[in-house]
């Protein structure tokens, strides 16, 4: 099976400034596919601007943000639609349902699902058939490892949720819907989490060999660059040492 050629295509990356989604990025530009790239830290996305070099266009957005979404989403109606959008951007939780507060879970949706929707429902109407968006969920939304990873799991359900209702609702139009769910990776995501660094290093000893974010970016690159007539609904990456 022959891959698409991406070479002049234009892809919308969010959460580009670390991790999966920097990584992600610089698979895209390598092939030559001008990248639109949101980040949330100005410091950071001016960094990553500088090492991404030309093909790389920054959006600054708190996706967080309502009021932020808006002004990006109005800028983003200004330029061409992507051929490829790729929903990376995400923040996660390890606190019990009967601690996690009303505000925090609210924020954790907000970008979890609620971007990612609103991203969807702002660039789908103008994509052109042969058109990818891939979003990236994880395997705690399948198999919850711990009650403590109950709120980040409920976010990556319900866009898994959405995600399975966009690809039927877009296929006839020849849109394209992926979900991809990767196990453990080894990405700053985890540095933030607080209350985590315990339970990460017993995890280590079980599963010393993590997925790199490249792995991942890897994957997703793949996934866009199948041939229009065929869609991966999902596709789950694992370490080798991780069950499940």
């Amino acid at each position: 099976m022959k891959a698409v050629e991406l070479r002049g295509k234009l892809a919308l990356v969010t959460g580009v400034t670390s991790g999966i989604g920097a990584a992600t990025v610089r698979l895209l530009l390598g092939q030559e596919v001008t990248v639109f790239g949101v980040g949330r830290n100005r410091e950071r996305l001016e960094q990553s601007t500088r090492e991404f070099g030309p093909g790389f266009r920054p959006l600054l957005c708190d996706l967080a943000s309502a009021p932020d979404r808006q002004r990006l989403l109005s800028e983003l109606s200004e330029s061409r639609a992507p051929d490829i959008l790729i929903n990376n951007a995400a923040e996660c939780v390890y606190e019990s349902p009967l601690e996690v507060s009303a505000t925090r879970l609210s924020r954790l949706f907000e970008i979890n699902v609620t971007a990612a929707l609103e991203l969807v429902q702002a660039v789908a109407p103008k994509m052109k058939r042969g058109a990818q968006i891939v979003q990236i969920s994880s395997v705690v939304g399948r198999h919850l490892p711990a009650a403590k990873f109950a709120p980040y799991a409920a976010t990556k359900l319900a866009l898994d949720c959405f995600s399975e209702a966009l690809r039927l609702e877009l296929h006839p139009r020849g849109v394209r819907v992926s979900s991809l769910a990767p196990g453990l990776v080894d990405t700053p995501i985890y540095d933030k989490v607080e209350g985590f660094e315990r339970a990460r290093q017993k995890i280590r000893e079980q599963v010393p060999a993590w997925l790199t974010a490249e792995d991942v970016a890897a994957a997703i690159v793949w996934v866009a660059s199948r041939p229009s007539h065929l869609v991966v609904s999902e596709l789950t990456l694992l370490p080798s040492a991780q069950a499940r």
